[in-house]
């Protein structure tokens, strides 16, 4: 025992031979949700303070410089109001009213409407922090509410097409484009509309992509369809919608149960309920392969299993939000979400951990440069772990000749898991006056020494003289 916490030491193996999948260069995501400022009728409630895509301050310097940091993040625009939410464009312009609650609606709010001047500012801070950018069209319009959640009839394109038009004729790139927001398969939220209705609109989605950016150079993508996973209404939509329709396969999990839950930091902490959202991840990437804290351990989870890009929800507003409620300034999440986009590699490689199933293990090539890097996440408070890396290429170990790695330790400021503040190697990170985020700077060790993976901790470890050929 070691100031009352035990020691464990062991081997991690990492096998440098082959990828076993592939991120995106560009893998972490955060969306910008629509919720109003009213959304809450109780009090406190993380949604105020303009959280939503038509009244965030566009203007703030943390915000900007938070986004700017990744220089190429993934923002998703979209969420639940997606489906409530009318363009104000061709024969759709004229009066843009807000969302305001009602008790009678879809999620007890009105429709709401996006101005193309909203549109336009929106544009000019993508361009401004270099944001890849997926948006999420309005897939409801024109159906008519029958029964329960069903909601049939043909879908009304025509705005969204107008919308589409205006993002062309302003030169606004547009990375891929969403078709609805957890609105189709057998736990969607609010409507659901059929996969047979659902496909077909889809193909029209099609049509309208082809022909209006048919002289681009930079034609989005089509997303679909941001559903919660089951595996054999997936299988049949991506049989019913056949190749070249969609191409980008997505889907939702909120597996940690809700924000305001008291019980989620301890989901948070459990490995084995962590695990639980493998199962998902594989049989997804089965039906992709046969027919076409925490969050950093979901990240590095999901890309074991080809998920090309993970999504946060959000990047401010909720619960859940990566930038703290109000001030906006980076939580914990945010800092591990920037050192993993610096840091891994689109390459995922294969660890071998019989250490601890509380030690959660993964190997990603090093981004940009030569090597491997390791990720850790210490689930335990009463364990430390003493780490050596064993390279089992050719049987090869570490380099002999003296190298050096880096590494970066991220510990709960005072030891509280909660807490909204985080060390960097034993130093608070905190953004200054203007907005400026603290440097994230590593330490360095001998390539050959252990590693030392601190209780409730996160650790990325850089190895340059790790000789992986998959990594060449």
């Amino acid at each position: 025992m070691i100031y009352g916490k035990n020691v464990t030491m062991g081997n991690i193996v990492v096998d440098g031979t082959t990828r076993i999948t592939e991120t995106d260069e560009n893998y972490i995501c955060m969306t910008i949700d629509y919720w109003p400022f009213n959304e809450c009728s109780t009090i406190p409630c993380l949604w105020d303070g303009n959280a939503s895509a038509l009244n965030l301050n566009l203007s703030l310097p943390t915000l900007t410089k938070a986004v700017q940091a990744f220089k190429t993040l993934r923002i998703r625009v979209g969420g639940s109001l997606q489906d409530k939410l009318i363009y104000d464009v061709g024969s759709f312009k004229g009066n843009c009213p807000q969302f305001v609650r009602n008790s009678t609606a879809m999620f007890h709010i009105s429709e709401g409407c996006l101005s193309m001047e909203r549109w336009d500012d929106l544009n000019q801070f993508f361009n401004k922090t270099g944001a890849i950018v997926t948006f999420g069209l309005n897939a409801l319009l024109g159906r008519q509410h029958t029964s329960g959640l069903r909601w049939e009839g043909e879908w009304n394109y025509t705005n969204a097409e107008a919308f589409i038009q205006y993002t062309i004729e302003k030169n606004y790139r547009i990375n891929s484009w969403e078709f609805g927001n957890e609105m189709v398969g057998h736990n969607s939220i609010g409507v659901n509309i059929t996969s047979a209705q659902y496909a077909k609109d889809l193909i029209k989605l099609r049509e309208i992509i082809d022909r209006l950016y048919n002289n681009s150079q930079q034609k989005p993508l089509i997303a679909a369809p941001s559903a919660f996973f089951d595996a054999s209404w997936y299988k049949d939509f991506v049989y019913g919608t056949g190749p070249g329709i969609v191409d980008i396969l997505t889907h939702h999990i909120y597996n940690m149960g809700a924000g305001y839950d008291p019980k989620v930091i301890d989901n948070f902490l459990d490995p084995n309920y962590l695990s639980k959202e493998s199962r998902d991840f594989q049989q997804l990437k089965n039906i992709v392969e046969n027919n076409a804290p925490w969050y950093i351990d979901q990240l590095a989870m999901a890309a074991l299993y080809n998920t090309k890009v993970y999504c946060r929800q959000t990047l401010v507003g909720g619960f859940y939000g990566i930038l703290l409620p109000y001030i906006l300034a980076p939580s914990p999440d945010y800092y591990g979400a920037l050192l993993f986009h610096r840091l891994m590699g689109s390459g995922v490689l294969k660890v071998d951990n019989n250490v601890s199933f509380y030690l959660r293990t993964y190997a990603h090539c090093t981004k940009e440069r030569s090597g491997v890097t390791m990720l850790f996440i210490n689930l335990s408070n009463q364990t430390e772990f003493t780490i050596d890396i064993k390279n089992n290429t050719m049987n090869m170990g570490l380099p002999n000749k003296p190298s050096q790695r880096e590494e970066y330790h991220l510990t709960p400021n005072n030891g509280l898991v909660r807490s909204s503040m985080v060390l960097l190697n034993g130093n608070l990170l905190k953004t200054t006056e203007d907005g400026d985020l603290p440097d994230l700077t590593p330490i360095y060790r001998d390539s050959n020494s252990s590693i030392t993976v601190a209780t409730w901790s996160i650790v990325f470890v850089v190895i340059p003289d790790f000789e992986a050929p998959a990594c060449k």
